[in-house]
């Protein structure tokens, strides 16, 4: 089939389906709202071809040229592009379905409002684009390259970034739920304002890292080395932070209540108007931590050093604090009777 043909059958809303265009050239033709099913174009060069709207479903695109193609608002179904060549494509509310994108080259492509469902993007290129308001969920991304990648307002689900290039890459205002970071290198990573519950950061070191605002809800970041970290305004609430190190760490206003922090080190952090309530910290060092304005109501406490910690209005409210070394308690809130005596009636009530 000749390009002319395709484009006559483009034009009059023909299905265009089991038709073979392997290695053909349609550079810079237009198949706009083209409709294609199980056609081969493996290895096709649709250079800067026009392919606006068009549905592609159980193709083959296999190391295609798509270069600067417009796909805008293009629909690929069980589709093939593995090691196709997307660089400079408009991929503007294109949506990729269970396809097989492994070795991609995304390279100054234009992606803003897509969608990526369940793709495999293993070892697929993506270094140094701009990625504005996309979704990619449940896709395998081993080895993915996301170096020196801008994230605005966008969605990675569930992506397993162990062994993703990822240096330079910066998030905001991004959702990473369940992303799986563990082990890995990441001083100054910049993720402000980021939605990273139930992420796993075991091991990491987000040295400096900026982490302001991000929700961290059920997060993972044992061992994590978070030593002078942008933390302020961040939500840890049940997060896992055993043994961390958040020294010199800034969490203004954080929220940590019923997180985990056992033989943590929270040395030199600032903690200024932070919410620890509940917090299981036995063992951790607060050593010259701010602490002003800060509630660590009803927090183990146990066996933590808070020697040298500055207090002001700070509330250690019904703490455990067995073996604790606080050589100086002023600066906290005293005790509120009425409170313990309203607790008190309330948990009785509870059985």
């Amino acid at each position: 089939m000749t390009a002319d043909e395709l484009a006559r059958l483009v034009d009059d809303r023909e299905l265009v389906r089991e038709v073979s265009l392997a290695g053909a050239d349609l550079a810079g033709k237009t198949f706009r709202d083209g409709i294609f099913e199980n056609v081969d174009f493996t290895g096709a060069d649709l250079h800067a071809a026009g392919f606006a709207r068009a549905n592609f479903i159980t193709c083959t695109l296999s190391a295609a040229n798509l270069a600067q193609a417009d796909l805008g608002d293009a629909s690929f179904v069980q589709c093939n592009l593995a090691g196709a060549t997307l660089s400079g494509t408009r991929l503007t509310k294109t949506r990729f379905v269970k396809c097989n994108l492994a070795r991609a080259w995304f390279q100054n492509a234009m992606l803003s409002h897509t969608v990526l469902l369940e793709c495999d993007l293993g070892h697929a290129v993506l270094s140094g684009i701009r990625i504005e308001r996309c979704s990619m969920v449940k896709c395998a991304t081993s080895g993915i390259d996301i170096g020196h990648t801008d994230w605005h307002r966008a969605a990675l689900l569930d992506a397993d970034l162990r062994e993703a290039k990822i240096d330079g890459a910066k998030f905001f205002r991004s959702t990473l739920l369940g992303a799986n970071f563990a082990g890995r290198a990441l001083p100054n990573f910049a993720m402000a304002a980021c939605a990273l519950g139930g992420s796993d950061f075991t091991g990491c070191d987000l040295t400096r890292a900026d982490l302001g605002q991000c929700v961290l809800t059920g997060a993972r970041l044992v061992g994590a080395i978070l030593a002078g970290a942008k933390l302020g305004r961040a939500i840890l609430r049940n997060a896992d932070l055993t043994r961390a190190d958040l020294s010199g760490a800034d969490l203004t206003q954080a929220i940590l209540v019923d997180a985990k922090a056992p033989e943590a080190n929270f040395a030199n952090a600032n903690l200024f108007q932070s919410t620890a309530t509940g917090l299981i910290a036995p063992g951790a060092n607060f050593h010259a931590a701010d602490l002003r304005n800060a509630d660590f109501s009803h927090a183990a406490l146990d066996r933590a050093d808070l020697g040298g910690v500055i207090l002001d209005r700070t509330n250690f409210h019904a703490i455990s604090e067995q073996a604790t070394r606080m050589p100086s308690r002023q600066g906290v809130l005293p005790m509120d009777q009425e409170r313990i005596t309203s607790e008190s009636w309330l948990e009785r009530a509870r059985v």
